[in-house]
């Protein structure tokens, strides 16, 4: 399941130091067994390699290596990945039998500590050279190296994990401070656009004017042929409603409203007030004739 040290598997007939199964993790040269509920992991690939740093409550375990290829074995067999590394420091050696102190967010060496985002493990022939932020510490053994890569990979991950947290946070308290203000914006002083306010009276008890700008008017002009088609399509009106010349009479009534409100806009008013709508007929000799729609009103300021 697992590849040895010289990056072989095992052979058949040779028996692993560590079987994972359901249960627990077992390893067979003590015969412990490491149940799965207090087991974590935390990954890290070496070539084609799938490093795995196994945590027993929280506390460093042992090394797991196996095909990059063949990792998600530890979630298949229900080993959670790891978000702490120890609560309390880890006591190590370096190569030169040197105390080193590493915890989840520092490595403590010679009295000075050193923040673990800071530092890097790099391979130098056999041994591996500790630097922080380039500068040399210390050498130490490709297992210590990878447990201090191992303690900064987590922390810069529940560092991600919260800054993530905050941006959501924040981008939540945007969101709710928008719709908050899309509230409050109900309640503003002066109305921003002629289309929120447009009145067939001259007064309304909720609404102050503060300046009457000017009389404007709109025009629209329908052809008569348009009615004389939607007769014609039609095979018997008498005694009833016709939808089809409703409809066309609704547009036009639209749209001449709309031209009303670009009027008052232009003006740089805020509401139409005193709206009056005329509906008149010009003949063309019996042949051809125009429908004129035109709405007048006062364009003017309000406040609310």
């Amino acid at each position: 399941m697992f590849l040895s040290d010289t990056e072989k598997s095992t052979s058949s007939n040779t028996k692993t130091e560590w079987s994972l199964n359901n249960q627990g993790l077992t390893n067979n040269l003590t015969e412990t067994t490491y149940e799965i509920d207090n087991l974590s992991y935390s990954l890290k690939k070496d070539g084609y390699k799938g490093v795995a740093s196994i945590f027993y409550n929280n506390n460093f375990l042992c090394n797991l290596t196996t095909l990059y290829s063949q990792v998600s074995i530890y979630k298949k067999h229900g080993i959670k990945e790891s978000t702490i590394v120890s609560q309390s420091e880890e006591k190590l050696s370096d190569l030169e039998g040197g105390d080193l102190f590493l915890s989840n967010t520092s490595l403590r060496f010679k009295s000075k500590e050193y923040g673990i985002a800071g530092l890097r493990a790099i391979e130098n022939n056999i041994s591996f050279e500790v630097l922080f932020y380039g500068k040399h510490l210390t050498t130490v053994s490709k297992e210590i190296a990878h447990k201090i890569e191992t303690n900064k990979n987590i922390y810069l991950k529940e560092k991600l994990s919260s800054f993530n947290e905050k941006l959501k946070n924040k981008q939540t308290t945007s969101e709710s401070d928008k719709i908050r203000n899309s509230f409050a914006s109900k309640n503003y002083k002066i109305i921003r656009s002629p289309k929120e306010v447009m009145l067939t009276t001259e007064t309304n008890i909720n609404l102050k004017v503060l300046k009457r700008l000017d009389v404007i008017t709109a025009e629209c002009a329908y052809g008569m042929n348009i009615f004389k088609d939607l007769f014609a399509s039609i095979s018997d009106i008498f005694g009833g409603r016709n939808k089809s010349i409703q409809n066309t009479l609704k547009d036009a009534r639209k749209n001449v409203l709309a031209e009303l409100q670009k009027e008052a806009f232009s003006l740089g008013a805020n509401a139409v007030i005193g709206i009056d709508l005329d509906y008149s007929e010009i003949s063309g000799g019996g042949k051809f004739g125009m429908l004129f729609i035109v709405a007048s009103g006062t364009a003017v300021i309000v406040e609310s």
